[in-house]
């Protein structure tokens, strides 16, 4: 993206885990390490190219850093991460995690 000169915006919702897998299926296979992935986009980069990364904490941060993509950075690839309680999700996807769940747990069906 970058050697093609990509001028997107790249969101990495990040919560830490894989909460809906949680719901599913819990186990210590769903402790991930958390990288800096920030870090890992400027290493990438390398000063080649243009490109411009940002932290998100809190919902004024996250207005900020949109302004800042299409304003200043508008001619950069941007890559916002965007930091998220562990468990912030939504009641329907926990409903749908554990009704996974459930269907997880019943013997296969012989054919």
């Amino acid at each position: 993206m970058l050697r093609c000169g990509q001028k997107s915006i790249i969101f990495l919702i990040n919560n830490g885990g894989y909460t809906i897998e949680v719901e599913i299926h819990d186990g210590p296979y769903n402790v991930i390490k958390n990288w800096n992935y920030t870090g890992l986009v400027d290493a990438i980069h390398n000063g080649e190219g243009k490109c411009w990364t940002t932290k998100v904490l809190c919902e004024e941060d996250l207005i900020e850093a949109i302004a800042t993509a299409m304003g200043a950075k508008e001619d950069c690839l941007c890559f916002i991460e965007v930091m998220t309680h562990k468990h912030d999700t939504s009641k329907e996807l926990l409903l749908w995690g554990s009704k996974v769940s459930a269907a997880n747990s019943r013997p296969p069906n012989p054919r």
